[in-house]
């Protein structure tokens, strides 16, 4: 039976009485400054008053359906290629574009171990407009401690009483699992979080403190059973058998926060890349997982559609836009139908590049069409409308409060093929549609609500 996405709102909290909500944003007024501390955001105006609130067994349905479309992905790059150096050269990627990327790694289920969708709610059903695959996906820290937080708001004045609300599985914890299990750590082994801090996010300017600002994730790993530390690349040396270190201490299971492109060339980089090279440190996860999240791959889904199981076939129409591979011949028509489409580059991140035809200027549309023709590696897919919540905000200098109606996206991450947690990000009122953090959205982790 195909499961109905439109039988209640996918944000709970349209449902609640008005008495409820109030008293949900009068607590949320009171603990804004707790939930959100530490969560690192490019919004420096404005915090949500309460958490979006998300169905248990829509959350449910979306985990399985994230884990079928994640292996039908797989799978249409298997169709293609054996190995990564052959899906490379098809995707168009350069030589040396991806760091540690080893040419002849045979393609399968070790490298989508870990991921996160960008899923849009549109006429309330889910739309995964792309799939990050690999260690890199981010903010699992803060959005389990936004969930957590928000539980607590809950149960501190017995909120949940009125609605049955539980965090989502902790992200942290099963990607440790998935990491212990995937390096094949036993009770006491070493594991190293390698990070950069060369660009932009928040924090960045101050490296000994974004270190110990991670010291609860290390405590979390310890508590697994890890000897679990964070470690900035630039920090990273080889040793004098040749061996990765870090303050005479061997770096043999190595777990990557970072996206594996455009990389600073330094000593602790060249350390690294030697090492994973000559196998003698072992990464969560093989940088080959980069080229299963390049776009083109749900070019290709769709390509390969009629050779999918009928229920594939259904999955896969209902829940991914119609993604074609931009060519010359389709620009008259993108032209004509420009609000009906969105341009994006394959093999961006971040929302970069990324032409929304409704709310783009006509000559930047056109412009945006020329260069993917010129470049080869851009895709048009069919414009979903992301539905709106309507959230209250408080600013953070004077205390103003609003309440207005914003796009929001889910994220739930997949780690060892299971999932866990949900990266939710609210729009901002002073912004469109691209819902990235660079746009100034909001940071933030569902609660779950659970049936009585």
């Amino acid at each position: 039976m195909t499961f109905d996405w439109r039988e209640t709102p996918f944000d709970h909290w349209e449902t609640l009485p008005q008495a409820t909500k109030d008293d949900v944003i009068a607590a949320g007024t009171e603990d804004w400054k707790k939930v959100f501390h530490g969560v690192l955001t490019f919004n420096r105006s404005w915090r949500p008053l309460r958490p979006v609130m998300i169905e248990q067994t829509k959350y449910d349905e979306l985990a399985r359906v994230m884990d079928r479309l994640l292996q039908l992905i797989l799978e249409t790059g298997m169709r293609r290629a054996t190995t990564a150096g052959e899906l490379r050269k098809l995707l168009g990627t350069p030589d040396g574009l991806i760091e540690y990327l080893d040419d002849d790694e045979v393609l399968g289920e070790h490298l989508v171990q870990s991921g996160r969708p960008d899923v849009l709610i549109t006429d309330g059903v889910p739309k995964f407009v792309e799939f990050n695959i690999g260690s890199e996906v981010g903010c699992v820290w803060d959005t389990e401690k936004v969930s957590t937080r928000f539980l607590e708001m809950f149960t501190d004045r017995g909120l949940e009483l009125q609605v049955p609300v539980l965090a989502p599985p902790s992200p942290i914890d099963g990607r440790y699992r998935a990491m212990i299990d995937y390096l094949g750590l036993a009770p006491g082994d070493r594991l190293t979080m390698v990070m950069r801090t060369d660009g932009e996010y928040p924090g960045n300017d101050d490296i000994p403190a974004l270190v110990r600002m991670l010291d609860p994730f290390v405590e979390r790993g310890q508590a697994l059973g890890i000897d679990m530390d964070c470690v900035p690349i630039q920090w990273l040396s080889l040793d004098e058998n040749g061996q990765l270190n870090h303050e005479g201490r061997p770096v043999k299971s190595v777990f990557r926060l970072y996206v594996c492109t455009d990389m600073p060339q330094n000593s602790g980089q060249a350390a690294l890349k030697a090492a994973v090279k000559a196998g003698t440190s072992k990464m969560f996860t093989p940088s080959a997982g980069w080229l299963l999240a390049n776009k083109l791959l749900l070019t290709w889904l769709w390509s390969d559609i009629d050779q999918l199981a009928p229920e594939d076939q259904e999955l896969v129409r209902r829940h991914i836009p119609w993604s074609r591979l931009l060519t010359e011949e389709m620009v008259e028509d993108a032209l004509a139908r420009q609000a009906l489409l969105v341009l994006k580059p394959a093999d961006e991140y971040g929302g970069s590049g990324v032409l929304v035809g409704h709310e783009t200027p006509v000559d930047e549309w056109r412009e945006g069409l020329e260069e993917g023709v010129r470049r080869g590696d851009f895709l048009l897919q069919d414009y979903v409308r992301p539905d709106r919540i309507t959230m209250d905000f408080i600013n953070l200098e004077t205390g103003e409060k609003l309440q207005t109606e914003v796009p929001y996206s889910v994220g739930p991450y997949t780690f060892g093929r299971e999932s866990f947690g949900c990266f939710l990000r609210v729009g901002s009122h002073e912004h469109g549609e691209v819902l990235n953090l660079k746009r100034a959205v909001h940071v933030t982790g569902p609660l779950l609500v659970a049936p009585r």
